[in-house]
């Protein structure tokens, strides 16, 4: 029962290979990430893995970006989630992405809107897979609200046709995407390690979403 009437509220109907969301809070929040371990996600268990209650995504090295994946779809909606970037190797980056499509399962890569994370990038809207690179840049305000090596918190609103992302309470962006070949209203969200870089660390913790209504 609870779980039709938030299928209802937020998100395309989940396929029944895919483990049932948690159910919402009384506010409408749903926990996507039980702090103790990846139930409810995939991803390359070589990059991925749950210590001291938090998502670490850690490898050598990678290939190509490579992402971790929640596989239920969501159209509307405000998430929320914190993150720490371990600045320790090379290109240190990272982002969220949302209202993303599975491009290669085997191979855990998706393409969709991304908030990224990453010096000179935090904040920003960026096309992953796309064409069209960096959509928004980030206001100063809020890439000097982010903490370095300790926890930061990202909210991503999307409704309709428009996107907003905070950091830390500061407003990084907006954005109204009337390309209606490339943009995405629905989709996945996942996070990403990014190639090529080596040995640096991106934790996540306190994930979040709450549906909004149409």
């Amino acid at each position: 029962m609870m779980r039709t009437a938030v299928a209802a509220l937020c998100f395309v109907a989940v396929a029944q290979d895919k483990p049932p969301l948690p159910a919402a809070d009384a506010e409408g929040w749903i926990t996507l990430f039980n702090g103790k371990d990846l139930t409810g996600w995939d991803g390359d268990p070589k990059v991925w893995k749950v210590e001291n209650g938090y998502i670490s995504g850690k490898a050598e090295k990678v290939g190509g970006n490579t992402f971790l994946i929640c596989p239920h779809e969501f159209d509307d909606f405000v998430f929320e989630a914190k993150w720490m970037l371990i600045k320790a190797g090379s290109f240190p980056n990272s982002g969220i992405q949302y209202r993303s499509e599975v491009r290669d399962a085997k191979k855990w890569r998706v393409a969709g809107y991304q908030a990224d994370i990453g010096d000179g990038w935090h904040g920003v809207l960026y096309d992953e897979g796309g064409k069209r690179g960096k959509i928004f840049g980030a206001k100063k305000e809020a890439a000097q609200a982010v903490k370095a090596d300790d926890w930061n918190q990202y909210q991503i609103t999307a409704q309709g046709t428009k996107v907003k992302h905070v950091l830390n309470g500061a407003e990084a962006g907006e954005f109204d995407d009337q390309d209606e070949k490339a943009r995405r209203l629905k989709g996945v969200i996942a996070f990403q390690y990014h190639s090529p870089g080596e040995n640096f660390e991106i934790r996540f913790k306190d994930i979040r979403i709450k549906p909004l209504k149409k």
